[in-house]
């Protein structure tokens, strides 16, 4: 308040310490001043320069979320989550130190990899809006990703998991096992998505090769559309069969009975987050590894299972997927037969 003028209650809206305030007038009373800025607060977009990460986040979220899938947008709101050390922070004061924090306090070549990407788009948003100069996340640097061998299924482990098949996340790990879901394809299954009498499920995502696939039940294997059956009978209003977004049913779903089974050894720390004890360990990914080392073994032709796996080209079903033991290789040198010997 300043009595030297007709108008002596000046409003200006709130910002971080040390910051000239944005002025939004002067008013003849307290409460025409305390009303401007309420109005102010309640358009929810605060002065870009003075904006938070999580306000960035907020507005850059509202246009592009329009503009990708339900799905999509799922995965980016829980890549988002690894930004909580510096939400609160003011999106002009951050800097690459700061975007390489996130990355340094998280693991895995996906989870570091979608960090970066989300936070390159949030800084474009930031150099498009005269927040930034430039985009420090193009500065961010990656762990090197080590190319170690894929984990699969044992067959003990596998005859373990039928042991408890009374489970339905057990379930659950088992049908990934056998058809060759990625997890987030079976955590976004509806019960419209099961044809029973045609005996498939249409699943898929990724790529063009992996979307609105057609998947098999392994009808040798008849336990497996029974789980389904049970799964669409228990389906929730809007017909999921599983309550969960990718990162619940990742650990819900698949490592909390795996880790009580001691298949992993790891923990579930206070914030619901595993804990690996081991370096190398079984992941969701592992059950996709096991069924197509699995089919191979079965015999099933490399032109079908690069459809039911959803892979542009059976090149990448080869390299990435197949885990060959010694035993099959050993098979199929016995193939070889000298001139004359019949097959």
């Amino acid at each position: 308040m300043d009595k030297r003028y007709k108008k002596p209650f000046i409003a200006h809206a709130p910002a971080a310490a040390g910051r000239v305030r944005t002025y939004l007038g002067s008013y003849f009373d307290e409460d025409s001043a305390r009303k401007a800025i309420a109005d102010y607060l309640a358009k929810g977009r605060p002065e870009l320069y003075n904006a938070s990460v999580k306000n960035i986040y907020d507005l850059w979220s509202e246009t592009h979320y329009k503009e990708i899938t339900d799905k999509t947008a799922e995965c980016c709101r829980s890549v988002w989550k690894h930004f909580a050390p510096i939400a609160s922070m003011r999106m002009s004061d951050v800097r690459t130190a700061h975007l390489q924090h996130i990355v340094n306090l998280n693991s895995g070549a996906g989870t570091v990899h979608s960090i970066k990407v989300l936070a390159k788009a949030l800084c474009r948003f930031a150099v498009e809006n005269d927040i930034l100069i430039k985009n420090y996340a193009d500065f961010i640097k990656l762990p090197k990703s080590e190319k170690a061998e894929k984990i699969v299924f044992s067959t003990e482990q596998i005859e373990t998991l039928w042991e408890h098949s009374d489970d339905r996340n057990v379930q659950a790990v088992l049908a990934m096992i056998y058809m060759g879901f990625r997890i987030c394809e079976i955590s976004a299954l509806k019960a419209e998505n099961i044809r029973f009498d045609e005996g498939y499920v249409i699943s898929g995502s990724k790529t063009d090769a992996g979307k609105d696939r057609l998947i098999p039940f392994p009808e040798q294997i008849p336990e497996i559309k029974e789980f389904f059956a049970s799964w669409v009978e228990n389906a929730g209003e809007n017909g999921r069969l599983f309550p969960f977004t990718d990162h619940s049913f990742r650990i819900n779903v698949f490592y909390v009975p795996l880790i009580k089974l001691g298949m992993i050894d790891a923990h579930i720390d206070k914030n619901h987050n595993v804990v690996f004890h081991e370096k190398h360990h079984l992941t969701p990914h592992s059950t996709r590894h096991t069924f197509a080392t699995l089919s191979v073994e079965a015999g099933i032709r490399p032109e079908y299972l690069q459809r039911i796996i959803g892979h542009a080209s059976f090149r990448t079903t080869a390299e990435i997927y197949l885990h060959l033991t010694p035993e099959m290789l050993t098979a199929e040198m016995g193939k070889l037969k000298k001139p004359g010997e019949s097959a």
